[in-house]
């Protein structure tokens, strides 16, 4: 059974080595996707909370969304805004807008200064920017379902390894933080295998299901319900009277202290509606942020529906942990330390792995006795 099991744990880790070490180095990336984009393209994210000349007078408020829309419609001429990503918690960050051309069905990003109104980065697809091609490749290697299924796979695979390789050396606290430096290489490879791996067990348990849960419930979704194209986009499906900022006053009265984190505007005529993605403030740690839901009709203003996470089943309350706990957005700076060092470790293991079961091909005597005892 050990022997079986061992040979399962090499194999699933040589198979998925290489697509944990992209998705590993990835993740680590997007922790700190913020300050990449900071780095890389200060001029299309960074925006100032303060007024020129006046760095004691910080400027807290944001113009109201209405004055936003207009002014992101302006600067936008031939494109509606069909989502809105307010930086509520980031002041120094521009708020993101999805838009579609008219005449088209391709969604493109763009920037927009939520003190000033001025367009920073003007519409281009999401893989132009660092985050968004990170992201892609993080998720479905930039390629469509097929990757999304492949990503998913390998995230179920990093789970059968973080067991198995548990099961493999369930005695790991008699000697799993002794590096033989002096034994060679072979032997150290082995023995940082089995500390990396039992150190990150838990990290990389977390990691594995949520990121094998999104992607495999969305292709399960998608081969039940079918996935229909996007349709073109001819006119606005909303009127110009249509107030956001009423829109969010009904929504934290309906839910109090709810605040809208991303805002979905009408795309598709067949099913048009505005839609406040949010959460209760002060939310848990382990609180995602986009769990409730205010809906409303985009050309009455109607309110039509609202979904409080409070009130839904336990799985639901589950599943929107998920997202604080994948991204380790739920301790500051100390936390994302730790997720972008552990997002390294499938990569490490599947380095150490390979190397590992590489000697192994041509033992010495000493460490064929030393992988007898722990095949690990």
């Amino acid at each position: 059974m050990r022997k079986r099991l061992w040979q399962l744990h090499s194999w699933l880790g040589l198979a998925a080595g290489l697509g944990l070490l992209v998705i590993g180095l990835t993740g680590s990336l997007l922790i700190f996707h913020e300050e990449l984009e900071l780095i890389f393209n200060p001029g299309m994210v960074r925006v100032e909370p303060t007024p020129a000349g006046r760095p004691d007078v910080r400027r807290s408020d944001r113009l109201p969304l209405d004055t936003l829309l207009r002014h992101a419609q302006r600067q936008l001429p031939g494109h509606e805004v069909t989502g809105w990503l307010p930086q509520y918690e980031a002041p120094h960050l521009a708020d993101m807008l999805y838009v579609i051309e008219r005449g088209n069905n391709v969604w493109l990003v763009a920037t927009l200064d939520p003190y000033t109104g001025k367009l920073l980065a003007s519409p281009r697809l999401g893989t132009t920017t660092i985050t968004g091609w990170l992201l892609e490749l993080h998720y479905m290697f930039l390629a469509d379902h097929f990757g999304l299924g492949l990503a998913g796979l390998f995230a179920l695979m990093l789970c059968l390894l973080g067991v198995s390789g548990v099961w493999l050396y369930r005695e790991f606290w008699k000697n799993v933080f002794t590096l033989r430096w002096h034994r060679g290489a072979r032997i150290l490879f082995s023995d940082l295998h089995k500390f990396t791996g039992i150190t990150f067990v838990v990290f990389n348990l977390i990691v594995g299901f949520t990121g094998a849960y999104w992607n495999l419930t969305h292709l399960v979704g998608h081969w039940i319900n079918g996935d229909p194209p996007q349709p073109q986009i001819g006119q606005r499906l909303y009127p110009d009277t249509l107030s956001l900022d009423a829109l969010t006053r009904d929504a934290a009265q309906r839910l109090p202290g709810f605040r809208g984190n991303f805002i979905s505007l009408p795309s598709d005529p067949a099913a048009p509606s505005v839609i406040f993605w949010g959460t209760i403030e002060p939310r848990g740690a382990f609180t995602g942020p986009y769990g409730s839901t205010v809906s409303y009709d985009p050309q009455t203003g109607a309110h039509t529906a609202t979904s409080d996470l409070r009130t839904q089943g336990r799985w639901a309350r589950i599943a929107d942990t998920f997202t604080p706990l994948h991204y380790g957005t739920f301790g500051g700076l100390p936390v994302k330390i730790l997720w972008c060092l552990g997002g390294l470790t499938p990569g490490l293991l599947g380095i150490t792995g390979f190397l590992i079961w590489f000697r192994r091909q041509r033992p010495s005597p000493e460490l064929a006795r030393h992988e007898f005892a722990s095949p690990l």
